[in-house]
């Protein structure tokens, strides 16, 4: 075989070996209960956030089909460590929040640990929940 043959060969085999080794370890998962759905129709929106991305872009995001009065879901986080969940049942499938005159949600809501809504959306410490490598799970009653 020719030296550049050989290195093409050889490259090709490492390619081959990586392809065919599993990861280490898969993402956690964050199973998500919704109960509470009132109309069985319209998208689940569901967010998963950082501290840091709390009030910005989600890590990891999904739009759900509502065909029942609860709704359960699997998001893959990135790795362990600690997360909030935001959600709102979008009732009218139009992909938005609704909101009323003073800015208040129009459509159900829900939060990692049921936290609460005071004067706006509650804090990453009221929501946070950890999540190891074996993943976790939530129950978020909408409001």
């Amino acid at each position: 075989m020719k030296p550049h043959g050989l290195i093409l060969f050889a490259l090709a085999a490492a390619g081959l070996a990586l392809a065919a080794s599993p990861r280490a370890e898969a993402d956690p998962t964050v199973k998500i209960t919704v109960a509470g759905v009132a109309a069985p129709q319209g998208f689940m929106m569901v967010a998963l956030h950082d501290e840091k991305g709390w009030s910005g872009a989600p890590l990891v995001r999904a739009r759900v089909p509502v065909a029942a009065n609860t709704v359960t879901l699997t998001l893959a986080a990135p790795t362990p460590g600690r997360y909030g969940v935001k959600l709102f049942h979008d009732v009218n499938g139009d992909g938005k929040m609704e909101t009323n005159l003073m800015g208040f949600p129009a459509e159900p809501v829900g939060f990692s640990n049921d936290a609460p809504i005071r004067l706006g959306p509650p804090s990453f410490a009221d929501a946070a929940f950890n999540v190891g490598p074996a993943g976790a799970a939530q129950t978020i009653n909408l409001k």
